[in-house]
């Protein structure tokens, strides 16, 4: 999978993210909005995905008219990839609807092959109403695993001084970002629900894959659109799943990632300035 642009393919590899201007047009935009309508939400506050609790036929109907929707911007400015699932990402207003800095989960075997989000709104985003940010270069510290049940640890916006990128955008531009670049957004602050849609790709010649960890393992799972779009609601009601196994791998150190790690890499890739730790000294003085 690559950017067909080399200036954009640099600062996606650099960055972990990059920004795509006029990605969808007008009227794909309205047709978004059409099918959002179909949700009925009012008075959200946090973040919400279709996938979380919708029927499999809305999540199947979503699915195909975003990559549908996505088909022609995603043939000019990729090279050998595949598309994966679409859903919405919704966020809710209020302080509720921040989103901490994270990981998503894998989707691909990420020692061979790359994966990211297309995440496209259908408003202008900006600080104000919680544009994604992320931590430069992030997708390259760890090689870890992420999943329902491995979740990456969550880190505040005031743990994180140094390495910040925003990304406001327009509505109809993109964001691409890797699955494993930190990222989050800050608190929607408008009285407007912030709606996007959002398709992911992948190397071409990847399986897309969940990783369910039990004890010391992780059963490996053909995660193809039958698993986004029928079983993974299954999980968070607590459901078993019906999905293929095609692997199981024994927990190796550095596979799950907690929070010291973080921290003992953020401060290696951007360590405290010669200012701050003086002042740091005289405070506690």
């Amino acid at each position: 999978m690559k950017l067909k642009s080399a200036d954009l393919e640099k600062e996606f590899q650099e960055v972990g993210a990059v920004r795509i201007l006029n990605f969808l047009t007008s009227r794909d935009l309205l047709r978004i909005k059409e099918l959002y309508d179909e949700l009925g939400l009012s008075d959200l506050k946090g973040i919400y995905s279709n996938v979380k609790n919708k029927s499999s036929e809305y999540n199947t109907k979503v699915d195909v008219i975003f990559q549908e929707i996505y088909k022609q911007s995603i043939e000019k400015h990729f090279e050998g990839y595949q598309v994966g699932g679409g859903a919405f990402l919704i966020k809710g207003t209020g302080n509720e609807s921040h989103s901490s800095l994270h990981q998503d989960w894998n989707v691909v075997d990420e020692n061979k092959y790359q994966s990211a989000a297309i995440f496209c709104p259908i408003v202008d985003v900006d600080e104000q109403n919680g544009c994604l940010q992320v931590i430069k270069g992030s997708h390259k510290w760890f090689q870890n695993i992420r999943s329902f049940r491995t979740p990456t640890p969550f880190f505040n916006f005031n743990q994180v001084k140094k390495g910040l990128v925003a990304f406001p955008v327009k509505a109809g531009d993109a964001i691409v970002f890797r699955h494993n670049v930190i990222h989050g957004s800050k608190p929607n602050l408008t009285s407007n629900i912030r709606v996007a849609a959002m398709v992911s790709v992948a190397s071409k010649s990847a399986n897309y894959l969940h990783y369910m960890k039990e004890g010391d393992e992780f059963r490996v799972l053909k995660a193809d659109n039958e698993f986004y779009n029928n079983e993974l609601s299954k999980l968070y009601s607590n459901d078993n799943i019906n999905i293929e196994e095609i692997n199981r791998l024994v927990i190796e150190p550095g596979m799950v990632l907690d929070f010291s790690d973080f921290d003992k890499k953020y401060k290696e890739e951007f360590p405290e300035s010669f200012l701050g730790r003086m002042g740091k000294f005289f405070k506690n003085k």
